[in-house]
């Protein structure tokens, strides 16, 4: 029986939304059947007995003033004035006349005068308006036009949801297909808003493909550069082509750099892959400070060779992190800064504080960024120097790491540069009263 009424529930919207606005007009009608039509009989009929009874009344008095023994006369006469009503005149408990009765008898009323009692029936006008069969003709037309409106609407409206639903399902079967460039119509209802919704995904699956592509064809450039010159001189090996000892061991130390630069590439794009996983966080309370100092202390040799000056941080400040991820970002940040900064330049760290916030800059000497670069030096793979520059080493993901570091740590890293002078990095993480489950955004400031 449920299968055999689910068999039969409407498909279409524009079916199921005049099926319903019938159902509830349905329920209207017989409201008003059973309460408002009953209270118009009985008005009707109460008023109906008031005039009977004011002529039953008018009756009853000309009988008394004609005389008893005239009462059936009388009450001839008085026939021409009721109408169908029935009329019965009794004297002293004895009927001296009644007429013809007329069937459906539905409105009464007695008068008395003295022994005179007259009593007139008459049927309710109201009950032929509002009989059984009058009512549901009245009520099986109103559904019968009504419905054809609300068919007419329900169409106009189940339309306007099929075309939009439509559009929907087409941009949804073509994102499918890997199309990211299709757009559904925006209204100002709610399907519009379904619309908007949809528009925004779909602008950012787009613009996230432009980058994956562009992405995948910078690791490309990136590989081919260190595969190529691997080849080159593992081939002047083979043939023969170098000869001496020296230049054997030139292409040697050529083979070696470049496998080593291969493999930081490597390590970085796989690290950076595993950062878009969201990985667990173990933050804790930890002493930025500390962890500055520590960094120092790791990378002096290199900033030692480079004829760099590196002076950590002073004090101490806390902040919630994960002490493996802060140690990470200072080594790319530090790293970053010794490449940049010619020798006889200084690197320095130093703590800085923000409502709610904790932060470690790193400051250098060096060259510093121009200005329209600093919008885009978080970006995968960029690079300040034109034409991708690998002399200065690094895989070009450092920044990129840092950034998608900073905000699983629920902070932000900002920048500021001069041409020249100098770039200062500085990693804002919630301060130790601050809960660490906060994400906020990477922002590059320029000075």
């Amino acid at each position: 029986m449920i299968r055999a009424l689910q068999r039969l529930r409407p498909r279409s919207i524009q079916a199921r939304l005049a099926l319903a606005i019938a159902v509830a007009l349905a329920v209207v009608f017989v409201v008003i059947q059973v309460v408002f039509v009953s209270f118009v009989q009985e008005r009707s009929r109460a008023e109906v007995e008031a005039t009977l009874h004011q002529q039953a009344d008018a009756i009853a008095r000309a009988v008394v003033r004609g005389g008893l023994p005239d009462a059936a006369s009388t009450a001839r006469s008085a026939e021409r004035f009721i109408g169908d009503a029935r009329l019965v005149v009794s004297v002293s408990g004895t009927v001296v006349h009644w007429n013809i009765p007329v069937s459906d008898l539905e409105a009464s009323a007695t008068a008395r005068r003295g022994p005179v009692e007259v009593l007139l029936e008459r049927p309710d006008p109201s009950a032929g308006l509002f009989s059984d069969w009058v009512f549901v003709s009245l009520v099986a037309a109103g559904l019968v036009g009504i419905g054809a409106l609300i068919w007419v609407l329900a169409g106009g409206v189940g339309a306007r949801l099929r075309r939009s639903v439509s559009a929907l399902a087409d941009g949804a079967e073509a994102v499918a297909q890997g199309r990211f460039d299709v757009r559904a119509p925006e209204s100002d209802d709610e399907l519009g808003r379904l619309s908007q919704a949809f528009n925004r995904m779909t602008a950012r699956l787009e613009s996230a493909d432009v980058r994956q592509r562009e992405f995948l064809a910078d690791v490309a450039h990136e590989l081919r550069t260190p595969v190529t010159a691997i080849e080159g001189f593992a081939t002047a090996l083979q043939d023969g082509t170098a000869r001496s000892d020296e230049d054997r061991a030139e292409s040697a130390e050529f083979i070696r750099v470049e496998a080593a630069r291969l493999r930081e590439l490597v390590r970085d794009l796989q690290h950076l892959t595993w950062l878009d996983l969201d990985p667990p966080v173990n933050a804790e309370r930890i002493d930025l400070a500390a962890a500055g100092r520590d960094a120092v202390a790791r990378l002096g040799i290199d900033a030692h060779v480079k004829g760099v000056a590196l002076q950590g941080p002073e004090g101490s400040l806390d902040a919630m992190a994960d002490p493996t991820h802060v140690d990470t970002i200072l080594t790319n940040l530090i790293s970053n800064a010794i490449a940049a900064t010619p020798a006889g330049g200084a690197i320095r760290l130093e703590t800085r504080t923000a409502p709610g916030e904790a932060g470690i800059a790193v400051s250098d000497t060096g060259r510093g960024i121009p200005a329209e670069h600093l919008p885009f030096i978080f970006d995968r793979l960029y690079r300040v120097q034109p034409g991708r520059d690998r002399t200065a080493g690094g895989s070009g993901l450092g920044l990129s790491i840092v950034r998608r570091l900073a905000a699983l740590l629920g902070g932000r890293v900002s920048v500021e540069s001069r041409v020249g002078e100098g770039s200062t990095f500085t990693l804002w993480l919630p301060a130790a009263t601050v809960a660490s489950g906060r994400r906020a955004g990477v922002e590059a400031e320029p000075a």
